[in-house]
């Protein structure tokens, strides 16, 4: 006897009558307790297979995240083939230099500097990406700042979803999908290199010149002294407030909206705002993926040694890594 025929024969069967009136008995439906109980196995096996399915598709979103930053690496380094350097962070006019009155006083992108905040490193490199069409589409004689989320036209216009720039676990993307999930890492420290007056204290805004992608760089790999392998290029942030194709926030208090520095923890900041110029973060449980200056991608944990994680960040910090290989 079969299992299905065992439960059959314990079910009660009620009397019936056909059409001449024969006497049959068939079997009654499910008791309320019955159905209690099956009720209770599904939303058990419901229970364990969730978090089952929702790993399954973060590890999938990570893959693609991965794929993002690989195909961005493939093109910063085609760029740098045809160009000796990598792009700068953003287009400037001012040497990018940690000693100059203008770093100390003004910082990159400061209202009164005219020259800066021109095309950044996501648009330079377009060609390199196969989208040499709307590359060609910007206008490269004016400023690509924006003074909120929206690019100053004419080319808020031009920019459109690029799906190399978005992480798909990022939840930014929902409120605006022209945000960028990956920053060029314009260096890391304990304190920024440049310093914009007209910020407030409470709020200040990272400007750093000790990485590879800062505002009018023109560094290669032969300026990763520390090696390619230990020098950040680009990493992941949760917010950076403007669309994808803008340099920096125009207005009394200027800073970069497509770069960012490698100063405080990983995901120290949950909320969205001006620290994101402070460092790199993502929606990925307990850490954010970097691009390094030799093309490789690494997920790095939130616990990073800070020290350790600052010093990543800088092209020719000449520090000891403390052993740590990404």
């Amino acid at each position: 006897m079969s299992s299905s025929d065992f439960f059959l024969s314990k079910r009660r069967h009620w009397p019936v009558r056909d059409r001449r009136g024969q006497v049959s008995s068939v079997p009654g439906g499910f008791t309320l307790v019955e159905l209690l109980v099956v009720i209770a196995i599904i939303g058990i096996l419901v229970a364990l297979l969730l978090p089952a399915i929702q790993a399954a598709r973060e590890a999938a979103r990570r893959t693609r995240c991965q794929n993002n930053l690989r195909q961005i690496g493939v093109g910063l380094h085609n760029y740098h083939d045809t160009h000796g350097v990598f792009p700068p962070g953003y287009v400037a006019g001012h040497p990018a230099d940690s000693g100059s009155s203008w770093c100390r006083n003004r910082g990159p992108g400061s209202p009164s500097d005219s020259n800066g905040q021109f095309a950044p490193w996501t648009v330079l490199v377009l060609p390199f990406l196969e989208e040499e069409a709307l590359y060609h589409e910007f206008d490269f004689n004016v400023r690509f700042v924006a003074n909120n989320i929206q690019m100053m036209a004419p080319n808020r216009d031009v920019v459109v979803p690029l799906s190399v720039y978005q992480c798909p676990s990022d939840a930014d993307l929902s409120m605006n999908p022209l945000y960028p999930s990956y920053l060029g890492v314009q260096g890391g420290g304990t304190s920024p290199d440049c310093q914009n007056t007209g910020c407030t204290p409470s709020n200040p805004r990272a400007f750093y010149v000790s990485g590879l992608l800062f505002a009018g760089s023109r560094m290669g790999l032969r300026d990763a002294l520390d090696g390619t392998s230990n020098v950040f290029l680009v990493a992941e942030s949760r917010y950076a407030g403007a669309a994808w194709g803008a340099s920096g926030k125009q207005d009394s208090c200027a800073y970069t909206r497509i770069l960012a520095g490698a100063q405080d923890q990983i995901n120290l900041y949950q909320g969205r705002g001006v620290h994101s110029t402070r460092g790199f973060s993502s929606y990925h449980p307990g850490g954010c993926h970097v691009l390094m200056a030799d093309g490789s991608i690494h997920f790095l944990p939130e616990t990073i040694d800070l020290t350790t994680y600052q010093q990543l960040a800088q092209r020719r910090s000449g520090l000891p890594l403390g052993g740590f290989r990404p």
